[in-house]
């Protein structure tokens, strides 16, 4: 006959031993699960911010980045972006930056010429990046911006009669010539509807920002006579019309001022030294004003 004693009490140590071995082995693998560098949470990727002004053409952006050592020199920037004042030349791979096109919902790159570099299509923002981003990343922030500011101002159809027909590449142009000629939102109006009404009669704009920008200089728009016989395509004293792109990165309030124009019967202006605009209806006024306020 068993002995019932001795029985139960190996079944309950047995039992009692099992237990704890599951525990054991329960207890181990949450320690491993939550200790083991698979599991262990890694600490927050550290962000930098960074802030392209309005105004700023590549050459400024170039420069940022590599004073940021963000870029390792400019010819790396422009090796995504294209040349200041110098077209892509066809045949050229287009540059593959990361436009937002399916977050944003438009075609941006119905927007942009293939030949054309991409200034005035950096947003003047201020984004917050990884620490160790790639210049690509980068930019690709900003284009992000700009495409967002398109997808908002962008009407129906434009609302006035000397902006129908042009496409938005032609305003970021108009914009960005708005922002380094002239300083208040006032002012690019008024400027805005007096180029809009050359370009309709053909007439050369004149633009000394378009000069400045086609020989690389730096500072306060202005222009020699030597600068403005440059053989460029920015030239607007040499060529009429539009320069086949942007001159700078323009903020919002000009796109704005390029978009809605503000009616007057000037044709001509001019910036004094202090930022104030004088405006002539004749070339002998705007003669005048520039002995008054240049000399």
């Amino acid at each position: 006959m068993y002995n019932l004693r001795f029985i139960n009490n190996f079944y309950y140590k047995f039992l009692g031993l099992g237990t704890l071995l599951i525990l054991s082995l329960v207890g181990s693998y949450f320690f491993y699960r939550h200790n083991h560098p698979k599991y262990i949470p890694l600490p927050p990727r550290p962000e930098i911010t960074l802030t392209i002004i309005p105004g700023w053409d590549l050459r400024d952006v170039a420069e940022y980045l590599v004073a940021q050592k963000l870029a390792s020199s400019t010819a790396d920037v422009y090796a995504l972006t294209g040349e200041p004042a110098k077209l892509i030349k066809d045949g050229t791979k287009k540059y593959d930056l990361l436009w937002p096109n399916r977050e944003i919902g438009i075609d941006i790159w119905s927007v942009k010429p293939d030949n054309q570099n991409y200034e005035g299509y950096l947003g003047p923002e201020t984004v917050r990046v990884f620490q160790g981003s790639s210049v690509k990343e980068i930019l690709s922030k900003f284009l992000f911006e700009r495409a967002k500011q398109i997808d908002i101002q962008l009407p129906s159809e434009f609302p006035e009669l000397n902006v129908k027909n042009m496409n938005w590449h032609e305003i970021l142009t108009m914009a960005s010539i708005l922002e380094r000629e002239v300083r208040n939102l006032e002012d690019k109006k008024l400027v805005a509807d007096i180029f809009w009404r050359r370009l309709k009669k053909n007439w050369a704009l004149q633009a000394d920002s378009t000069v400045h920008y086609a020989v690389g200089k730096e500072g306060n728009v202005f222009t020699t006579n030597e600068d403005r016989q440059t053989d460029s395509l920015w030239n607007t004293y040499k060529y009429p019309g539009l320069p086949p792109g942007p001159i700078c990165n323009p903020g919002l309030e000009s796109i704005q001022a390029a978009l809605y124009p503000e009616a007057n019967n000037y044709w001509y202006f001019l910036t004094d030294k202090n930022g104030a605009v004088h405006y002539a209806k004749t070339l002998e006024e705007q003669n005048s004003n520039k002995y008054k306020y240049l000399k």
